[in-house]
């Protein structure tokens, strides 16, 4: 009886330990996590602090100085209050910090969104205690960090692989994780995608200055492909996300918006990204009817306005090459054959993360194959290519899915959520079918998350979700009530 006792304490204490162990484990991987993205940011800032710091502090003055300090910490503070906007900072931020006025700045801006988000991500998860559940799917995330993990032995240069793969589970793990923590409200998924679309329009804002010149129109950082990228996204959210819950009415009042976008989209002569809205555009109007009449209002206005707007005609000389494939692919032609010549001589284990670059004749121009599965089956073999086209096809099938399922669509929202997901899907599976790299990408993995959150939200927080933007769906018995 004694012995039984004992056993009984001593299994009762064992349970007890683990029930603290376990989260004291995971605190602690996750401190070193942000341990680690913390070292790389004070290097980095170290590094120019001296040289560009302590002159702006001598040139600036002790009020500037203050004003300035107190401005960064209210923002600070106002982003991890709604680290939602610090999410979408984090894939806008790439486009601007190239620009010459932020040359400056005493830290790597992508670095310090990242940190912040993951900060944000921490507090939930350890101090509030939400709970992280990832979709049975991101299971085949595993076989791809292996084989990035594996190809270290025998990379050309293991400086070069071990960055890559630190790029990819330091900064592109936000876009995967974070969204499973940080949107636990369609609200927060809104405010997100708001904050795209202000991007988008001020970047397209911003490049009106080059209308008339003679070189293609550009982002702040100096790059065509940028601002088409931006104009784009944004012009699929308005189209996806706004348009179908709005009158015509309320939609013609949008319209120089889209206008705006469209004129940015054209004047970057990006062509993936004309061609990537024009076909997010058309199947919207497919999802949602009543987007026809836009579309022939919006398309005929574009196109009679066009010869009055003073873009470009670089723009058009590099749009006008779509008509000529092997003109348009240009170099992306001579890339991608290597690229296939290098995975069909190592099919199995590739030549190591970041090998395609130190392989290829020009380590400058042919640094990657501007084909994702191109990618990773030449630098990690057949298997992680594999991963990353089942994570393709279940985030497919998962929103295909979604629009079929009554509990989405019969609720206005959640169904303009749903059909800009997948134009959002559609928008970057082509993007990784002509650019790169796995790292470039990071918008890329975290659209393949959102109809898993879409899944969570709606099937776990129906109400709580939903009853601040639209009706509630009614249950059967109470749809049955009704009708009597």
């Amino acid at each position: 009886m004694i012995l039984s006792e004992a056993k009984n304490e001593g299994l009762a204490f064992t349970q007890e330990r683990g029930k603290w162990v376990r989260p004291w484990r995971l605190a602690g991987l996750g401190f070193l996590f942000v341990l680690g993205m913390a070292v790389i940011l004070v290097v980095d800032w170290a590094n120019k602090l001296e040289t560009q710091g302590l002159q702006f502090m001598a040139n600036a003055g002790l009020v500037k100085v203050f004003c300035v300090l107190a401005i960064g910490i209210l923002g600070g503070l106002l982003l991890l209050r709604f680290p939602e906007i610090a999410l979408g900072l984090f894939f806008l931020v790439g486009l601007v910090k190239g620009d010459p006025s932020l040359a400056s700045t005493p830290v790597d801006l992508t670095v310090l969104i990242g940190v912040t988000v993951q900060f944000a991500v921490c507090y939930r998860l350890f101090i509030k205690r939400q709970t992280l559940s990832l979709p049975a799917e991101y299971f085949f995330y595993v076989p791809l960090l292996g084989m990035m993990v594996l190809s270290l032995t025998y990379a050309p240069s293991l400086t070069g692989a071990l960055d890559k793969l630190l790029r990819f589970v330091c900064l592109t793990g936000i876009g995967i994780i974070a969204p499973f923590v940080l949107f636990d409200d369609l609200r927060k998924i809104m405010r997100f995608f708001v904050v795209l679309i202000l991007g988008g329009i001020g970047i397209g804002v911003n490049s009106l200055t080059m209308l008339g010149g003679e070189e293609r129109m550009v982002s702040p950082s100096g790059l065509n492909t940028e601002l088409g990228a931006a104009s784009a996204v944004a012009l699929i959210l308005i189209w996806g996300l706004i348009f179908p819950r709005l009158s015509l009415v309320r939609r013609i009042l949008l319209y120089p918006v889209l206008g705006l976008l469209g004129i940015a989209l054209i004047g970057s002569g990006g062509r993936f990204a004309n061609v990537a809205a024009a076909v997010g555009v058309l199947i919207g109007a497919f999802l949602c009817r009543k987007l026809f009449w836009d579309l022939l209002i919006v398309g005929g206005a574009g196109i009679a306005a066009l010869p009055f707007l003073w873009i470009p005609q670089a723009s058009f000389d590099y749009l006008h090459s779509l008509w000529h494939p092997s003109q348009a692919m240009g170099t992306r032609h001579d890339l991608m054959w290597l690229g296939v010549r290098m995975f069909s001589e190592h099919p199995f284990l590739g030549v190591g993360a970041q090998g395609f670059r130190y392989l290829s004749p020009n380590p400058i121009t042919y640094n990657y194959p501007h084909n994702l599965i191109l990618e990773l089956g030449s630098e990690m073999g057949v298997v992680a290519a594999m991963a990353f086209l089942v994570l393709a096809f279940c985030a497919f099938r998962e929103a295909i899915r979604q629009l079929r399922d009554p509990l989405f669509r019969n609720n206005p929202i959640v169904s303009s959520l749903v059909s800009t997901v997948l134009l959002l899907l559609v928008y970057v599976f082509l993007d990784a079918m002509v650019s790169g790299d796995i790292n470039d990408m990071r918008f890329m993995w975290f659209v393949f998350g959102l109809p898993y959150v879409l899944r969570s939200l709606v099937a776990g927080l129906p109400v709580l979700s939903l009853e601040r933007f639209a009706r509630r769906i009614p249950t059967p018995a109470a749809a049955a009530k009704a009708t009597v």
